[in-house]
């Protein structure tokens, strides 16, 4: 007696389930995205209990036509696609036919739904069985609710986290999908009360509003590029605002929200040297490109993608962020806030769900919909173009004094793009102009440690210690990115090293070779070296080399370009003047000098900001001279 058969649909439909419907959250994804398909300019999500009660999605959209409706839970019923070339030139949301199906077999639904060139329908399916097939209300578009999501798979439930959890997820969800479609109006509620509205007017910008707040929406710098294959545009949030994980980076693939580590990376190495370690940015990425570059058939969660043209897709993203930030003055105000400003900002952060005082295990963040204001801007102007850079160790008391010009136009203002502003492109951009910082007249030193400082827009203090790191910095890695001739040794350093790293450093002989080292193994163990790189100290060469060494042996996937980075950072971090070290007026206005020639001024090596402005009418406040 054959061991093999063929399973029953009902058992088919509840494991490829576990594929698509991995949680409440995949649910409201998955009907959002049918929506979307169907051309809904308004889609309400209602969910209680984080969606493990009952999830309804409400949209105007084309709906479905009765015909069709018989085949809605079939799987792999679609009107997505036609052929197998289809595949490979995918523009919809869905194209799987899976959805539905995956999600009738865990759960109780009922679907509502009227096309203009057919009658209302309503139907009603539990556990992946349809039970009834009914005329519906005369009501354009769809409404399907879903109910007791995976009640007739107990096991599945005990990977479903907190409500809360399950509910910051579905929020998620909902953001994306609101940022990806600024055109459509999303609302949703969560146990009744209204959790985040969009006007759907089409300005990604006034979504951005919507979902982070008014504040971090004025913060926005928008950028927008282009190659032959791909067009990027969406909006970056200034670097003094961070995020503890990277969740916060937005990409979508025509109107389609992917993850993609390298791409994320992307967006983080053009923030380079302006955000802290370990901390990451917000962004809101599009990306348009022929579908017959990216295949989005990877996984049925679709947010997984390949692309064919990667690379090139990684060097435009990280070119487009770094030139839009470098075009703007990143000097951070400092804002005294309020008790009732902190107060509103925890109210407005807090969620009720069910009175559960539990702590959330993943935070949720949302504002207030109402609280709107109108976002105004200014186009940001591009300065002067900088001088070479001195690169001088110590500060040299010399009868020139640095003389600033003051501008017509104080640069002390963090200055916003309107949105009518028209972003370069990579192609027809400009040379890039380097930053430069705001006429500053030097006041005085604090605790040996800060420099007071001061324009017509406010006061400005300056980090010392974080200022000469960012001069000594760019300097370094320009030099030790350059190879220069390096320096001859009449007599060559010789090295002993153990057998178990000998085989590391002849497979990186060519990488100690790239750095300026000339390199040669003298026996089974022994090496010499005949010329080192300048950017070494003098002082203990030996030491340093032997170090150098040693690191490149034990990395595992030791990068020249990473090792320049760390070294720059680490040499310009050691050799700059520290905390308590007090300067005089021309040392303070040598520094200031040479931070004015950097090419990005505003932040150390390690993301830390080097100046920060206090307004005028910050401190005026401060001493009740204007009366709020």
């Amino acid at each position: 007696m054959s061991k093999i058969k063929i399973l029953d649909p009902k058992i088919q439909n509840k494991i490829a389930a576990g594929e698509v419907v991995e949680r409440p959250s995949s649910v409201v994804k998955e009907l959002i995205e049918n929506s979307l398909d169907a051309n809904a300019t308004e889609i309400q999500v209602n969910i209680e209990e984080s969606g493990m009660k009952e999830i309804r999605i409400i949209d105007n959209g084309d709906g479905i036509e009765a015909d069709d409706a018989k085949l809605l839970f079939e799987r792999h019923a679609t009107s997505k696609i036609d052929d197998d070339y289809d595949l490979f030139q995918i523009r919809s949301l869905g194209f799987r036919g899976e959805a539905l199906a995956s999600i009738g077999a865990v759960s109780k639904v009922t679907l509502e739904t009227l096309n203009k060139n057919s009658e209302p329908v309503k139907l009603q399916y539990d556990g992946g069985t349809e039970t009834s097939y009914t005329p519906g209300k005369a009501r354009a578009g769809t409404d399907i609710t879903i109910r007791e999501l995976f009640f007739n798979t107990p096991a599945r439930l005990k990977y479903v986290r907190s409500l809360r959890t399950e509910a910051g997820k579905v929020i998620g969800i909902i953001q994306r999908m609101a940022l990806n479609y600024p055109g459509v109006s999303f609302r949703l509620m969560i146990d009744g009360k209204e959790k985040l509205r969009t006007s759907g007017k089409g300005d990604q910008q006034a979504v951005i509003a919507d979902i982070y707040g008014i504040n971090i929406a004025r913060l926005a710098v928008p950028i927008e590029a282009s190659t032959p294959d791909f067009h990027v545009n969406g909006f970056l949030i200034r670097p003094e605002v961070t995020r503890s994980h990277r969740n916060y980076i937005n990409l979508s693939v025509n109107q389609r929200f992917i993850k993609n580590f390298r791409l994320s990376q992307s967006v983080i190495k053009g923030y380079h040297t302006l955000q802290p370690k370990d901390k990451y940015p917000i962004a809101v990425i599009n990306i348009d490109m022929d579908p017959k570059i990216v295949d989005v058939n990877v996984h049925p969660a679709k947010t997984e993608v390949r692309f064919s043209k990667e690379t090139e897709l990684n060097q435009l993203i990280e070119e487009t962020v770094r030139k839009a930030l470098r075009s703007e003055t990143l000097i951070p105000d400092v804002e005294k806030k309020t008790e009732k400003e902190t107060k509103e900002k925890i109210e407005q952060s807090q969620f009720d769900f069910m009175n559960n005082p539990g702590r959330s295990e993943e935070t949720i963040e949302t504002t207030d919909f109402r609280q709107r204001e109108n976002i105004s801007e200014a186009v940001t102007e591009n300065t002067d173009q900088h001088p070479s850079i001195n690169t001088g160790n110590d500060f040299i008391k010399t009868e020139d004094t640095p003389v600033y010009e003051k501008r017509d136009q104080p640069a002390g203002e963090n200055k916003k793009p309107s949105p009518q502003h028209k972003a370069t492109t990579v192609q027809d951009a400009p040379p890039l102009k380097k930053e430069k910082l705001p006429y500053l007249e030097i006041i005085g030193q604090l605790h040996g440690t800060y420099i007071l400082m001061q324009n017509d827009t406010g006061m400005y203090m300056m980090d010392q210690h974080a200022a000469q790191e960012r001069i000594k910095y760019e300097y370094y890695y320009e030099n030790i990115q350059n190879d220069g001739d390096g320096v001859p040794l009449l007599i060559p350093y010789t090295f002993e090293f153990p057998l178990d790293d000998v085989i590391t450093i002849d497979e990186k002989m060519n990488d100690l070779k790239s750095l300026g080292f000339e390199i040669e193994k003298t026996g089974i163990k022994n090496y010499s070296i005949s010329r080192y790189p300048d950017w070494i100290k003098a002082d203990q060469p030996e030491e340093d080399i032997a170090s150098l060494i040693d690191f490149i042996s034990h990395s595992d996937d030791f990068s020249v370009n990473d090792y320049r980075e760390e070294m720059s950072i680490m040499m310009s971090c050691k050799q700059s003047i520290k905390a308590n070290h007090y300067l005089d007026k021309i040392q303070m206005e040598v520094l200031l000098k040479e931070l004015n020639e950097c090419d990005s001024p505003y932040t150390c090596p390690h993301g830390r900001p080097v100046i920060i402005h206090m307004t005028t009418y910050e401190i005026e406040k401060m001493f009740n001279r204007i009366m709020k």
